[in-house]
């Protein structure tokens, strides 16, 4: 059953062969292999964060979908499918659930995957917004309407569903999308914290009649886009939609949800070698900031810190797109797709994340970013990802590992009873040489699956010795 995560901060001694031991934030370089280095961050915690996300009717009604979702391994499955407007569009009226047809059937195709469901709640009626849109706030004075909804649609699934999201990208001006937009809708532009008290007053009418209905679930902010973490970047902006979240809190709401969720997106830049989760001249990219997926994680963890508070953080939404690209996609797009997630998954571990979910899973996806195609036939990113899965299976928790070269090798660890899996990479194209005792080696392999080439794993004496280029590689060590 899955336990409430809490973030660990350790501050431990790095200790050397030489016997010197003392407080370190970062490895020293040196190649030892009988060095052992220790993690500021590590994740404890019973369920595996390997999720992905599915076009509603996908896990229930396509087969070749379910099929490839319990092949892939993954622990969770997220789902846009709850939509208010469509089971109460007459203020008053009664909820018409038959509407949920085909969530009841993923609900099920996600059992028999064993997929644990995260379920998102959007679109209110436009009698609840007044403004004729079903994406905009919900009007203050309709809110205990929108409570008493949640609180029956909790009690329904409560044998099924235990995690509730709010909204999908709150934090972007409702006037900048559709009116049926599956994303958006509390944002403000013209509020210093973009709207984010508003969603604040929701969350607190709404959180005590899910706990009512369910006193095990669990309420997730609505995954943010965090566009950017200033203005820096965006000459002549006025607007502060970084100022979101901070806006939830000053709210009061800090009690009345217990996820919070971050969403991370980037586009193909074209050919070998481009890092995308820190892809030069994005928001996210600042060597201070640390990219997308530790740039956001830690955003948002300052923010909480402020306000003395410490909530688990999820990746609920990530990919990596192919905008503008020709029909089909060039093969260098989906060797980069596959590149991208390992390096967001190893990133997200080291960081402490408790769920992270590439979208979607069926093909060919928005822009080219499903794991299959449009046959339902795993792609690239798709085999890297069931390859770390599989390696990863049983994992304790994460940490950070760099063979003692923190300025050449970025690389984090998979820590098992039976085993520890290396997940590294050269930080530049230069290639890098790591050792590790020989009788401690099982096998390095790609992220295609496949052992390297001989001509990478040599040994010597009483050691093997693993090239790391900037494509990520595994280890598998015995403990």
């Amino acid at each position: 059953m899955y336990q409430h995560l809490t973030v660990l901060i350790l501050v431990l001694v790095t200790l050397s062969a030489s016997g010197m031991a003392g407080l370190a934030a970062s490895h020293p370089s040196t190649a030892a292999d009988n060095t052992t280095y220790l993690p500021v961050i590590s994740r404890p915690g019973p369920t595996p964060f390997f999720a992905i996300e599915a076009y509603p009717n996908q896990i229930g009604g396509s087969t070749a979908v379910r099929n490839q979702a319990i092949a892939l391994g993954a622990s969770w499955l997220r789902l846009n499918s709850i939509r208010w407007d469509r089971i109460q569009p007459v203020e008053g009226g009664p909820y018409d659930w038959s509407v949920l047809a085909a969530f009841e059937r993923d609900l099920n195709g996600a059992r028999a995957a064993g997929l644990t469901p995260s379920i998102i709640i959007h679109a209110a009626p436009t009698w609840a917004t007044g403004v004729g849109s079903n994406c905009a706030p919900i009007m203050d004075e309709k809110l205990p309407a929108f409570a008493a909804f949640v609180e029956a649609l909790v009690t329904r699934y409560r044998d099924q569903v235990r995690f509730w999201e709010l909204g999908n990208e709150p934090d972007i001006d409702w006037r900048l999308v559709p009116p049926d937009s599956i994303f958006g809708c509390w944002g403000n532009a013209d509020d210093p914290y973009y709207g984010g008290e508003r969603y604040g007053r929701m969350l607190q009418a709404v959180a005590p009649a899910i706990r009512r209905a369910d006193p095990t679930a669990r309420i997730i902010i609505g995954g943010l886009l965090m566009d950017r973490p200033n203005n820096n970047n965006t000459p002549g902006a006025t607007d502060t939609p970084w100022r979101f979240f901070e806006g939830v809190l000053r709210s009061g709401a800090a009690n009345s949800f217990d996820i919070v969720a971050f969403h991370s997106y980037l586009s193909y830049q074209g050919t070998f070698p481009f890092d995308h989760d820190r892809l030069a001249g994005t928001a996210w990219s600042d060597p201070s900031i640390g990219g997308s997926t530790i740039g956001k994680s830690a955003f948002l963890r300052n923010v909480m810190q402020q306000f003395g508070i410490d909530k688990p953080i999820w990746l609920n939404e990530m990919g990596l797109l192919c905008t503008g690209c020709t029909e089909p996609p060039p093969n260098a797009f989906f060797a980069a797709q596959a590149d991208h997630l390992i390096r967001v998954m190893a990133r997200s571990g080291g960081s402490n994340l408790g769920m992270v979910a590439w979208y979607p899973i069926n093909g060919p996806g928005w822009r080219n970013s499903g794991l299959l195609d449009a046959s339902q036939r795993p792609r690239p990113v798709f085999i890297a990802y069931q390859h770390l899965i599989r390696l990863a299976k049983g994992y304790d928790r994460v940490q950070s590992f760099d063979y003692g070269q923190p300025a050449a090798i970025e690389g984090y660890r998979f820590v098992k009873v039976t085993g520890l899996v290396d997940v590294l990479w050269s930080r530049s194209t230069t290639v890098q040489t790591v050792a590790l005792p020989a009788d401690k080696f099982v096998r390095a392999t790609g992220i295609d699956s496949n052992a390297l080439p001989a001509d990478r794993v040599q040994t010597v004496g009483n050691e093997v010795r693993v090239t790391v280029g900037y494509d990520p590689i595994f280890i598998e060590r015995r403990p």
